[in-house]
């Protein structure tokens, strides 16, 4: 099975980006579900490392969020199992080493409230994320809208670069292409009006 962008062609990438993952399988082979949607990820990944490296960074940003919030709740649950079970000095410690003041910490209801109030703000935290996903998922419709925006950034490309660009070019070459493409109209944005019409 194909694992790397480089595997890959663009109009393979698209194929994958709108969900078929068939383009992946080499002959013979016969993977599951979760292996198929394990590489399509990562290839996905991979394109946007290198054609929009800001954009993956606030994914990994995201991604890193969502893990921290996963780590407080389970502490704050563990803090809370600790105190319900008389041990009250393990479950302050816990909560201390999360950053929360030993003032507040002083009897057991305190350290009892404190959980429930790190468990509430995890709550909402992934809730306020989860709206903000589906608000972003909603803009990106079918299957038609994902494959018009490849084919809007392709037009991009080709404006921007003055080159053609096939759909059997490699999918790896095409993501440095975006990302020149990105880099030079930053540049020429950069540039003085009357800069751009040496270029």
């Amino acid at each position: 099975m194909k694992q790397r962008l480089d595997q890959l062609m663009l109009k393979e990438l698209i194929e994958l980006s709108c969900g078929d993952t068939s383009v992946l399988i080499e002959q013979g082979e016969n993977p599951t579900m979760e292996e198929s949607m394990k590489a399509a990820s990562h290839i996905l990944a991979e394109y946007k490392s290198i054609a929009s490296p800001v954009q993956a960074r606030m994914d990994l940003s995201d991604k890193e969020k969502s893990t921290k919030l996963t780590i407080k709740e389970r502490c704050a649950r563990i803090a809370m199992a600790l105190c319900q079970s008389g041990k009250a000095d393990d479950a302050r410690e816990i909560l201390v080493a999360m950053g929360i003041g030993e003032e507040h910490l002083k009897t057991e209801d305190a350290i009892l409230a404190r959980c429930q109030s790190v468990i509430g703000e995890v709550e909402y935290e992934r809730q306020r994320m989860a709206e903000y996903n589906a608000k972003r998922a909603a803009k990106q419709n079918g299957v038609d809208d994902v494959r018009h925006s490849w084919y809007a950034e392709i037009a991009s490309v080709m404006s921007s670069l003055k080159v053609p660009v096939e759909m059997h070019i490699n999918a790896c070459v095409y993501a440095n292409l975006v990302h020149q493409a990105v880099e030079r109209n930053k540049a020429m944005a950069k540039m003085p009006p009357m800069a751009g019409l040496f270029m």
